[in-house]
C-alpha cells in the first residue's frame, strides 16, 4: 500500500473531504475542496495539505483538519492508522527515490492568498501569453525577465514563472 484515500460529501463551506495516508512522503494529506469562485461548476482547493514530507505526521493532526468539514466516522482515525502501519514494510521504488530528492529541496508549499501575502509576494501582476493568462502575487523587485516564484491565485499554488515568456502587467 503507497497511500490511503477516504472521501466524505462536505459541508459548510466544502464541497467535499478527502483524507488519508501518503507512504512515500510520509505524511497524512487533507483536500478541501470548494465551489470554484469564477468558474461555475468547477471546484477549487480551500485546503490542501500534506503535500511535504512528514507535514501532518499523525491521524488526529489531519482529522482536526478536516473536522470542521466533513462528518467524520468516529473509527476514521483507527482505519488511518491501520493503513499507515500496513505500509511499514514497504520501500520506495526506482521513480519514488528519484523524486524525493526535489520534493526535499521544494520550499513548503504555499496554499493561500494569505499565506502567500504573509510570506513577502504582495505585488498582484497579470502574465499573459498567447496559452495562458495568469494572475498572480510575486515579491516586489521580483526580474521579470528571469525565472521566478510566483502565486498563482487562481490555483492557489506556487509556480516557477519563465518571465520572458510572458507580457507582465499591473493588476
Amino acid at each position: 500500500m503507497i497511500m490511503s484515500r477516504y472521501d466524505f460529501p462536505g459541508k459548510g463551506v466544502a464541497n467535499s473531504v478527502t483524507i488519508g495516508w501518503d507512504r512515500p512522503l510520509a505524511t497524512f494529506f487533507v483536500q478541501v475542496m470548494q465551489p470554484h469562485p469564477r468558474i461555475d461548476g468547477e471546484e477549487a482547493i480551500f485546503i490542501w495539505r500534506g503535500t511535504a514530507p512528514g507535514e501532518l505526521p499523525t491521524a488526529a493532526a489531519a482529522i482536526a483538519l478536516a473536522a470542521d468539514y466533513a462528518d467524520l466516522p468516529d473509527n476514521l482515525g483507527a482505519m488511518l492508522e491501520t493503513d499507515r502501519l500496513k505500509s511499514l514494510g514497504t520501500f520506495d521504488g526506482p521513480a519514488q527515490m528519484a523524486a524525493k530528492p526535489f520534493i526535499q529541496a521544494t520550499p513548503p508549499p504555499i496554499r493561500s492568498e494569505a499565506e502567500a501575502r504573509e510570506a513577502g509576494y504582495t505585488r498582484a501582476v497579470v502574465a499573459d501569453c498567447s496559452q495562458h493568462t495568469l494572475e498572480l502575487l510575486i515579491e516586489p523587485g521580483t526580474d521579470l525577465d528571469s525565472t521566478f516564484l510566483a502565486f498563482d491565485r487562481s490555483e492557489n499554488e506556487m509556480l516557477h514563472v519563465h518571465g520572458w515568456n510572458f507580457t507582465i502587467e499591473p493588476e
